[in-house]
């Protein structure tokens, strides 16, 4: 799991952004909150996060501040600024100071788990082929690669009825003659995510191979992977890829 600090003088954006964010849809959890970069400072040295969630104007010390000294300590550290519109200069002065990336507030539903995918998985520092950034993107597991054979026989199962709109983890268990319960932890427990968000990054990884035909229509797609409402498939394909489908389709990763 990718380690995360929100840091925001006003507690309800740092609510709003914890429980808003479908952060385990993209592997990460929130490890630490602040309200100012003093405090995020000081906080970080406990829990030692990869990726920094930043307001840039805060009392005490700003978001630009305690980027240069994080980065000094930190050098992998990885921090997206969440800045008004009236501070767009600001944002951009930041990103030429080193600053991983930026949103403008408020950010649209999808938008910062698309910035955060992008930022962590598709600007590798050393070149890769399309499939390997696709691999790193939304890592999915085979079913010979796991141990239990439980899970074993859920991943099949996944790979044979993910294109199907009603499946649910209780036909699933049906299917395997074990409790809803028993087979979401052995699988939670194996492959350290659920099996509804495994589920979505098997369907979507399935949707980059379909979109791979540019003769394919988005909603042709969606409907192949089990999706019923195109606008809901656009925006997961948004949250995991770090793009549209329609610009994916026609950009590719890059």
């Amino acid at each position: 799991m990718i380690r995360v600090m929100i840091v925001d003088d006003e507690k309800y954006v740092r609510m709003g952004v914890k429980s808003e964010t479908d952060w385990d849809l993209i592997g990460c959890e929130v490890v630490g909150e602040a309200s100012n970069g003093k405090e995020a400072l000081e906080i970080a040295e406990t829990v030692r996060p990869d990726l920094v969630i930043s307001d840039i104007r805060m009392p005490g010390m700003d978001g630009i501040e305690m980027t240069e000294k994080l980065t000094e300590r930190y050098p992998g550290i990885k921090v997206i600024f969440l800045s008004a519109f009236d501070e767009f200069e600001y944002a951009r002065k930041a990103i030429r100071l080193g600053v991983s990336d930026y949103l403008l507030k408020p950010f649209k539903d999808g938008e910062l788990e698309a910035s955060i995918q992008r930022l962590l998985h598709l600007h590798p520092n050393t070149p890769a082929s399309a499939r390997e950034l696709e691999e790193k993107l939304i890592p999915i597991k085979r079913p010979e690669e796991v141990s239990n054979r439980y899970v074993q026989t859920a991943l099949q199962y996944i790979g044979d009825h993910y294109n199907d709109p009603e499946f649910s983890v209780g036909r699933l268990a049906e299917s395997m003659g074990v409790s809803e319960g028993h087979i979401s932890r052995l699988f939670k427990s194996e492959l350290d995510v659920g099996i509804n968000n495994y589920l979505t990054r098997f369907r979507i990884r399935k949707a980059m191979d379909y979109l791979k035909d540019v003769q394919v229509k988005v909603y042709e797609v969606a409907e192949k992977t089990g999706y019923q409402d195109i606008a809901y498939f656009s925006n997961t394909f948004k949250k995991l890829v770090g793009k549209s489908p329609s610009d994916y389709q026609t950009k590719g990763l890059e």
